[in-house]
């Protein structure tokens, strides 16, 4: 599957996987990241893609540091599924863009944590790239 940017003038491939992990995100994870959202957004607008190793990407641009208050102002704990365990983001680092168009943000690095361990990944929303 290759994920590309979904700017017109541009569709470069951010990352191309055989077997992507998509994990869904709660209704607001979009709005509370303020993440660029495609023309042809639909359904997945909740859906990301997750990449565990910043070397995977084809090309990606990791951009301005997001505000510590975003999740600090969120009403609730934004919580995903991944591997069968529940996650939940501690904090976010950085936004992710386009390396070649430096268009985005579209997706964010995020320090994570369950239980046992916590970890950094890389979290690319669908609705803001073409597949």
């Amino acid at each position: 599957m290759s994920v590309r940017c979904s700017f017109e003038d541009c569709k470069c491939a951010v990352i191309t996987v055989d077997s992507a992990i998509k994990v869904q995100l709660p209704g607001q994870a979009a709005e509370t990241f303020q993440l660029m959202r495609g023309a042809t957004a639909t359904s997945e607008q909740n859906e990301f893609l997750l990449v565990k190793d910043v070397w995977d990407f084809d090309n990606v641009g990791v951009s301005k540091q997001i505000p510590p208050g975003l999740l600090v102002d969120s009403d609730r704990a934004i919580s995903f599924v991944w591997e069968n365990k529940p996650w939940t983001i501690e904090k976010c680092l950085k936004y992710l863009i386009c390396a070649e168009c430096d268009k985005g943000p579209i997706g964010m690095v995020c320090q994570v944590k369950n239980d046992h361990e916590s970890t950094t990944l890389y979290l690319l929303s669908l609705s803001s790239l073409t597949v």
